[in-house]
């Protein structure tokens, strides 16, 4: 299998951590590009030319890191991504969307930061910090936090509050936040994060 990645990729770094989490490295050739570039071989192997991208043994195309990280649970007998079982299955599934979304405001942010000053839209920027801040104190009130498990739902948050970090540590998130800082002071030190940290 082959996995297209970019190393800041937020989405992609979800993937990452899958694998590492899974054991299943050695089984994968990790392919580092550029999106933005839309080089011919990537392209060849994604149209859509973003990441993360996973071309299975067969040689069918998987993309988006949720769909990637359900394809990754599949194809490993022990897998705990994903629980078997209801309700369990349907709240990791809930809060790897969730997780999913305040990766999607925070990305907005970035890229929008990335546009010339004078066409940079302030109000859709406001916006997604808003979506940011709701969505990390209703993580705070309403998840359950713990250590004993590290699933698809967990790792959207890990990388989420990564990305934060990342991209937008200005928004200070951690101070009205304790649950979720305490968690993620313990994720973050996980050996599939410290492999996957953006540089």
């Amino acid at each position: 299998m082959r996995l297209f990645y970019n190393q800041t990729s937020p989405y992609a770094r979800k993937v990452r951590v899958a694998i590492h989490e899974l054991g299943i490295s050695d089984a994968i050739q990790f392919v580092e590009v550029d999106p933005w570039l839309e080089s011919h071989d990537f392209i060849d192997a994604n149209p859509l030319s973003k990441v993360p991208a996973l071309v299975l043994a067969n040689g069918t195309l998987v993309t988006e890191s949720d769909t990637i990280g359900q394809a990754l649970h599949g194809l490993t007998v022990d897998s705990q991504l994903i629980p078997k079982e209801e309700p369990a299955r349907h709240l990791c599934l809930g809060r790897a969307a969730l997780c999913q979304g305040l990766i999607d405001a925070t990305f907005i942010c970035a890229i929008e930061g990335r546009r010339p000053s004078e066409l940079r839209w302030a109000d859709w920027v406001a916006r997604q910090e808003r979506a940011i801040t709701r969505t990390l104190s209703s993580i705070e009130a309403r998840f359950d936090l713990h250590d004993r498990r590290f699933d698809l739902g967990d790792i959207g948050l890990a990388c989420g509050l990564g990305y934060l970090d990342f991209r937008a540590g200005h928004l200070s998130w951690r101070s009205e936040r304790p649950r979720l800082a305490d968690w993620y002071e313990r994720a973050r030190v996980r050996s599939s994060m410290i492999a996957t940290r953006p540089c």
